[in-house]
């Protein structure tokens, strides 16, 4: 009887020295590669805000997921507004993309963005995306209100950084 419990003692251990060992040898790979992942879910009700794109000064937004410095994120929101707005998710222009083959641009200060419609004059719904950031967009200037659910994974991008898309 003493025999059957050594032995799985040393199962045990071993199992968790073997478990250990993969989430070390993971996450040390991650690290060397200079990537990493980071799941989020959010829930949040908002007041739009003023769009701060150049020539959008106007424009209201609610903003699902802001872009973050070297961060590209994919995921799903789920949203319901006060007033039709136009869902967009956003991709960071970085050095070794040209900038002049593509037709629409958002400026943040030294920053441009690719914007990419994903639905037009909706009030609620669910999408997914791909990009540095998604918002809702009202080319009017009246103040409306949202709450949405976001899930998504942020993956590093070493080739950019941003600052905030308002």
């Amino acid at each position: 009887m003493h025999l059957r419990f050594e032995k799985k003692v040393m199962v045990y251990g071993l199992s968790i020295a073997i478990l250990a060992g993969l989430t070390f040898t993971i996450g040390q790979l991650l690290v060397e590669n200079d990537n990493y992942v980071l799941a989020q879910q959010e829930q949040k009700n908002q007041t739009s805000i003023q769009h701060d794109a150049k020539g959008h000064e106007s424009h209201q937004v609610i903003i699902f997921q802001n872009s973050s410095d070297g961060l590209k994120y994919s995921g799903t929101v789920t949203f319901d507004l006060s007033k039709p707005a136009d869902v967009i998710s956003f991709e960071e222009i970085t050095d070794g993309q040209p900038a002049n083959a593509i037709k629409k641009i958002w400026e943040v200060g030294d920053k441009k963005f690719v914007p990419t419609t994903l639905l037009k004059n909706v009030t609620d719904g669910s999408i997914d995306f791909n990009g540095s950031g998604i918002l809702a967009h009202s080319t009017s200037s009246d103040i409306y209100t949202g709450s949405y659910i976001l899930n998504d994974t942020a993956f590093s991008n070493n080739n950019s950084s941003s600052r905030g898309i308002q």
